[in-house]
């Protein structure tokens, strides 16, 4: 049996127990539960939720919020019971060290990937995902890939042998080399972050080119999506700017491609407080940023499944 971490208002709205007297009781410990960050959580055992898939966090433009995209998602899926593995593909090792995690060897990262074919054994942080880290010594890798034949399925053959993961989300980095591709070869398709900046937008063009060619190279070896974009998840956003709201407007003409995710709102002193003390979004005490994170998380699953149906009914 599996469990989940339940947050107070969801439980006590379902149960009909006063939050107060729920959370009174969760401090101290007269009924299971879990703190994480500012916020606790009520551990209930449910049975193994629905969901699976390998994704990679993919886009050549730097700062659209890859990496708190692939903590916060992959920490919420981890709450609602699936098991997540995290890859950092990015030497720059940011996902790492937002997550906490230091004293990284050289064998611990995709490098050990390149010398054997298989990956190397995962960290287990605190919050219960799995994390292949990275580090500097990372960046070595992209020459060698480009030494060996086919090295850019390497990863995808070897995640294929790790059937106990619901979900292994990648971060990639913000490039079109080797390691990119060896990053987005792997999933099952891409979850594409677009700053809601003109920038973001002229940078969708670019990764709808990448992803068509990752999709017509995988197509000859294996089935693949239509699209190889899954997902758009716009980043950054400010209601109050009307520059953003019409980057908005105009990304919806790429609905026909992907779902669109509701937009991420940018919230500097939250994102600032998340990589400081090593926790996700929704664990730093802004309400909202946690309700954002709960609906992308529900409409990430939602797309998922609608994928997962229509590869079902096709001929």
């Amino acid at each position: 049996m599996r469990s989940r971490l339940v947050p107070p208002s969801e439980y006590a709205a379902r149960t009909g127990i006063p939050e107060s007297t729920l959370r009174r009781q969760l401090s101290k410990g007269l009924i299971p539960g879990r703190k994480q960050g500012n916020y606790w959580y009520v551990l209930e055992e449910i049975q193994t939720p629905e969901g699976s898939g390998i994704f990679t966090a993919f886009t050549h433009a730097g700062g659209a919020g890859k990496t708190s995209l692939v903590r916060d998602l992959g920490t919420a899926l981890a709450y609602r019971g699936f098991r997540v593995l995290l890859i950092d593909a990015d030497p720059q090792a940011n996902l790492t060290s937002w997550l906490g995690a230091r004293e990284v060897k050289p064998e611990e990262t995709l490098l050990f990937l390149l010398e054997t074919g298989q990956l190397p054994p995962t960290r287990i942080l605190e919050n219960g995902l799995h994390l292949v880290p990275s580090s500097l010594d990372l960046a070595r890798i992209e020459v060698r890939l480009m030494q060996k034949p086919l090295s850019t399925l390497l990863l995808r053959t070897a995640l294929r042998k790790e059937p106990e993961f619901d979900f292994v989300l990648i971060d990639s980095l913000p490039s079109l080399g080797h390691l990119a591709a060896l990053a987005a070869m792997a999933s099952d398709g891409l979850i594409v972050p677009v700053e809601t900046s003109i920038k973001g937008l002229e940078a969708v063009v670019g990764v709808l080119e990448a992803a068509a060619e990752y999709r017509d190279s995988l197509s000859q070896i294996d089935t693949v999506p239509e699209s190889f974009v899954r997902f758009f998840v716009p980043t950054k956003y400010d209601q109050r700017t009307g520059g953003d709201n019409r980057v908005l407007d105009r990304l919806a003409a790429f609905q026909s491609i992907a779902p669109i995710a509701s937009p991420l709102t940018y919230r500097p002193g939250p994102h600032r407080k998340a990589t400081e003390s090593a926790l996700a979004l929704q664990n730093v005490g802004d309400k909202e940023a946690r309700e954002e994170i709960e609906r992308l998380t529900q409409e990430f699953l939602s797309a998922v499944a609608s994928e997962a149906l229509k590869a079902e009914v096709r001929p």
